[in-house]
C-alpha cells in the first residue's frame, strides 16, 4: 500500500511541478527562456528530445499500469480479507451509518474507499499520458517526415540538380535522402514520397529483414501508396495456384498481382491501409477503405481487418474480422462444404464464396450465363455478385498517417 500511494504521489508532483513551472518562472528565467528560444537547435538535439520524450511516455504508462495493478492485487486481498470476516462487500458496509456496527470495523470500509479513490486517479492518470503519448508521436511523425524533406534537398543543392525520371530510369531511381539518412533502398513507397518523390512509377524497395524487390509507386496527394494488386484488361490469368499468389505474377506496369509473401513483408504484422478501386462498364467507379493487418504464411497470410469500412459501400468482405487466403489447391475458406475458389475462380480472402472476389475471371463482356458472370470480378454491395467489372486496384499506405492533423 505504501508503494502504491508512494507512486501516486511522485505522479501527481510530476503532474503539478509540469503545470506550475511556466506560471512561476521569473523574468531571469523567462528572459533566458526566450534567449534560448532564439537559437536553432540542431537536428540531432530536436531528435533526442522527442525520442527522449516519447520514452518518458512510456516510461510513466508503464509506471500506471503496474500501480492499477498493485491497486487491483491490494483491492482483491481486501475483499477476501473482508469475505473471511463476516463481510462480503466493503461496498456494503460503506452504505450502513456508522450506528450499525455489523460486519467489518470502519477502518475496512474506508480502505476500501481509499483503493477506489486511488484507482480513480490512477484512470485519469494513465488517459492523460495516452494522450500526450499520441501528441509526442504526431510530433515525432512530422518531424520525421521534415527531416527527409531537408535531406533530399540538402542532396539536390550538394549535386547541383536531382536526378532525373529519363537519367536513371523509372524502375532503378532511388531518392537520395534513404542514402542520406542511411536507410539503403526505401521500404515502401510511403517513404520515398516522404524524401520527395512525386512521381509514380516502379521502384526498388526492401521492406525490414526482406531482400530488396520492385514495386508500383502510385504517388498522390495523401502520400505514397504501394499498389499491390491492378485488373485493367484481362491481359493476366488470374487463375492460378497457391505458389503464384504467394510468389506473385503479371506486370507491374499493367495488371499484376504482387504476391502475399511481398505484401506480408511490407506490412510486417502492423496497421496499413487498404484503399480498393472499383470501375464498372459504365464508366462509373467507387472507392473502399479500412485498415488491415495480414499474418504470414503460418497463418495462411490471414487478412485481419481493424477497424470499420469507409465509403458508399457496405462491408463485402463477410462478416468476420480474420479471413485466410484461399486457392483451388489450398483450401482456407470458410464455406465447409465448398471449395470457393474452385467454384469461383482465381485466389482470394473468401469468406462463404458470395460476397466478393476481386481476382476472378477477366470478362471483357458481360457474358449472358448466371453461372459465369458469377465467376468473374465482384463486389457483392456495390453491383451484386452476378456483375463481373471492368477493373480493380488495390493498394496499401501505413495507417499511421490518419495520426497527422
Amino acid at each position: 500500500m505504501e508503494r502504491s500511494g508512494l507512486s501516486v504521489l511522485l505522479l501527481l508532483l510530476l503532474g503539478i511541478t509540469a503545470a506550475a513551472a511556466p506560471a512561476g518562472a521569473g523574468p531571469e528565467r523567462r528572459a533566458a527562456g526566450k534567449e534560448r528560444r532564439a537559437q536553432f537547435a540542431s537536428w540531432d538535439e530536436v531528435n533526442v528530445i522527442a525520442h527522449g520524450l516519447l520514452q518518458l511516455g512510456h516510461g510513466l504508462k508503464e509506471h500506471v499500469d503496474r500501480t492499477k495493478g498493485q491497486m487491483r492485487e491490494l483491492g482483491s486481498r481486501l475483499s477476501a480479507h473482508n469475505r473471511a470476516s463476516g463481510d462480503p462487500s466493503p461496498r456494503g458496509f460503506l452504505l450502513r451509518g456508522p450506528w450499525e456496527p455489523q460486519g467489518l470495523p470502519r477502518a475496512g470500509g474506508f480502505t476500501w474507499l481509499f483503493l477506489h479513490l486511488l484507482q480513480s486517479l490512477m484512470d485519469a492518470q494513465n488517459l492523460r499520458i495516452e494522450e500526450l503519448l499520441q501528441k509526442i508521436k504526431q510530433q515525432q511523425y512530422k518531424l520525421d517526415k521534415q527531416n527527409l524533406q531537408i535531406k533530399s534537398l540538402q542532396s539536390k543543392v550538394s549535386s547541383g540538380a536531382g536526378p532525373t525520371r529519363s537519367a536513371l530510369g523509372c524502375s532503378s531511381m532511388l531518392q537520395p535522402a534513404a542514402r542520406e539518412v542511411g536507410l539503403g533502398l526505401p521500404q515502401d513507397c510511403h517513404q520515398l514520397f516522404l524524401a520527395g518523390q512525386q512521381s509514380s512509377g516502379v521502384f526498388q524497395v526492401q521492406p525490414a529483414g526482406s531482400q530488396p524487390f520492385k514495386v508500383y509507386c502510385d504517388m498522390t496527394t495523401e502520400g505514397g501508396w504501394t499498389v499491390i494488386q491492378r485488373r485493367t484488361d484481362g491481359s493476366v490469368d488470374f487463375d492460378q495456384l497457391w505458389d503464384a499468389y504467394k510468389n506473385g505474377f503479371g506486370d507491374l506496369r499493367g495488371d499484376f498481382w504482387l504476391g502475399l509473401e511481398k505484401m506480408h513483408r511490407l506490412i510486417q504484422e502492423g496497421r496499413f491501409n487498404l484503399l480498393i478501386e472499383l470501375e464498372d462498364w459504365e464508366g462509373n467507379s467507387q472507392v473502399i477503405q479500412f485498415v488491415f493487418s495480414l499474418g504470414g504464411e503460418s497463418t495462411a497470410y490471414t487478412l485481419s481487418l481493424l477497424g470499420p469500412l469507409s465509403g458508399e459501400l457496405e462491408n463485402a468482405i463477410g462478416d468476420f474480422r480474420q479471413l485466410p487466403f484461399s486457392t483451388r489447391d489450398r483450401d482456407h475458406d470458410l464455406k465447409a462444404d465448398t471449395n470457393c475458389a474452385k467454384h469461383l475462380s482465381g485466389g482470394w480472402w473468401f469468406s462463404t464464396c458470395g460476397h466478393a472476389n476481386l481476382n476472378g475471371k477477366y470478362f471483357r463482356s458481360i457474358p449472358r450465363q448466371r453461372h459465369e458472370r458469377k465467376q468473374g470480378i465482384f463486389w457483392k454491395t456495390w453491383k451484386g455478385r452476378y456483375y463481373p467489372l471492368k477493373s480493380t486496384t488495390m493498394k496499401i499506405q501505413p495507417a499511421a498517417l490518419e495520426a497527422e492533423p
